[in-house]
């Protein structure tokens, strides 16, 4: 069961996906999770403290739930592909883990604490997507290997964006497809 800190940040990512950045504010959270604003400080003093706990903890459910996806597969292809998949919001119920990525990433771009930890989460995913393939692929050399991955990751990125700003135009079975007809090549010796 939840503490008091996980359900504030659970009321988080429900507004940021309800409402964006401009839609979190001590007050409303405190106000949507029916406890006072000191309540919320007491876990969570700033809305900088509140957004970075938050968007750390849905980057600690995505990789828990990528390490399960890797873990369960039969070869390190399909790890790669349950991992590459689990990057990409392909359901419904991962539209908020996607929405919350990409205020993350926007807020990077102009917020040096997002930033470096936004950079040090990428890094991580670069680094296990390049082990992967490397299992998956031993004829490559290390540099072809790190290569390879950075690009598929620039390939997840971009697929999902797409899913959260763009569901019409990349609908998940488009996505799917996408994602599936890069990883053959790229498994393919």
């Amino acid at each position: 069961m939840p503490g008091p800190s996980e359900e504030l940040l659970d009321v988080v990512v429900g507004l940021l996906v309800e409402h964006g950045f401009e839609g979190i504010s001590i007050r409303r959270v405190a106000a949507s999770a029916g406890v006072s604003i000191g309540a919320v400080q007491h876990h969570f003093p700033t809305k900088d403290a509140l957004l970075a706990a938050a968007m750390a903890r849905v980057d600690d459910q995505v990789g828990a739930q990528l390490l399960r996806s890797a873990q369960a597969a039969s070869s390190p292809a399909g790890a790669l592909r349950a991992v590459a998949a689990g990057l990409v919001p392909l359901e419904p119920a991962e539209r908020g883990a996607g929405v919350v990525w990409l205020v993350q990433v926007a807020r990077a771009a102009v917020h040096e604490p997002t930033a470096t930890a936004y950079r040090a989460s990428w890094q991580r995913v670069e680094e296990a997507l390049a082990r992967l393939l490397g299992a998956a692929r031993p004829d490559l050399g290390p540099g072809a290997v790190l290569d390879r991955a950075a690009a598929l990751l620039a390939l997840l990125d971009g697929l999902a964006t797409a899913r959260v700003a763009e569901p019409g135009r990349m609908p998940p079975s488009r996505a799917r497809r996408l994602l599936d007809h890069h990883l053959d090549a790229l498994l393919a010796p």
